[in-house]
């Protein structure tokens, strides 16, 4: 897979994480944060199993071992997740998701991993453009859902480190599938301490299936699975900096997409204004044209070519 391949699937990984945002605000508080990881787990382990069932018996303990490791880091990123949607705009919350960016790189200088200085530039571009088009203010009370989608995103930033070092050691599909199956499966558990009747305890509607369906399909079976090989060629950093894209998806698709309610969200100036940093940070961090090295080799490429002709 190369560079450009890489970026593109990562896009549409968060072209699905960005757009279900808008369809987890459509899933009614009543249901559980648990019943909610287990059905969106459990719909994505059986499109997988049926799509893959050629490879399940290519399993091996080490990468069932790993794919648990994976769905205990996961299960605690969607339950937060579905705390904190369930009490901010879909588009804070997508703002707070894409803090990755700053929990990423701190835990990749704990394991001593360098960034460049457009990484660093870039960053601070994408945190500044984020901040902005949050629209928190300094002084004011911060509310549950808010922590809860920062747990949720340290999560993440845990489960995109582990990924990296996973997949280049195991198969990236088997440990998708893996996971998924962990996935439900711990939450079935967490679901039946918290509510014995499990799935005889919601009253079903079309839309709640519709909703649980999309989400199974694109945010987990298909951005899970394609998050693992695209993590075998790309590193967590690259990851992360095309994620933190994610609130300007998630802004566009807000103003587009209604909810259960009919409503949509309002475009403001902080929010285009927060979007351009954005945009110009994440092209910043994914290049190097700031660095020294790089601008020495380019200047010898120059001169060799002078001196050729």
């Amino acid at each position: 897979m190369t560079k450009a391949e890489s970026n593109i699937v990562l896009f549409s990984i968060t072209l699905c994480w960005a757009s279900s945002y808008i369809f987890i605000k459509n899933i009614p508080e009543s249901i559980s944060a648990f019943a909610y990881v287990t059905m969106t787990a459990m719909v994505a382990r059986l499109i997988l199993a049926f799509v893959f069932a050629k490879r399940i018996k290519d399993f091996d303990k080490q990468t069932l071992g790993r794919s648990a490791v994976l769905a205990a880091i996961i299960c605690g990123n969607l339950v937060f997740e579905r705390l904190g949607v369930a009490k901010i705009p879909a588009s804070t919350a997508s703002f707070i998701a894409s803090l990755n960016i700053v929990f990423v790189p701190l835990l990749l200088l704990l394991f001593k991993r360098k960034l460049t200085l457009n990484n660093l530039v870039g960053i601070i571009l994408i945190f500044t453009g984020l901040f902005i088009t949050s629209g928190i203010k300094l002084g004011e009370s911060v509310n549950f859902g808010v922590i809860a989608m920062t747990i949720a995103c340290l999560f993440m930033a845990i489960y995109i480190i582990t990924v990296d070092n996973f997949t280049k050691k195991n198969n990236p599909l088997l440990l998708g599938i893996g996971q998924m199956f962990f996935t439900a499966l711990i939450g079935f558990g967490l679901w039946f301490i918290e509510e014995p009747k499990t799935f005889y305890s919601i009253v079903y509607t079309r839309g709640i299936l519709a909703n649980i369906f999309i989400l199974a399909f694109f945010a987990k079976a298909y951005a899970y699975i394609m998050l693992m090989y695209t993590q075998k060629y790309a590193s967590p950093l690259t990851v992360t900096v095309m994620a933190s894209t994610e609130p300007v998806v998630t802004m566009t698709l807000a103003l587009l997409i209604p909810n259960t309610f009919g409503k949509t969200e309002i475009l403001s100036m902080s929010n285009v204004f927060g979007a351009s940093f954005i945009l110009v940070g994440a092209i910043v961090a994914g290049t190097n044209f700031l660095s020294r090295k790089n601008r020495v080799d380019q200047a010898n490429n120059l001169t060799d070519s002078a001196q050729g002709s």
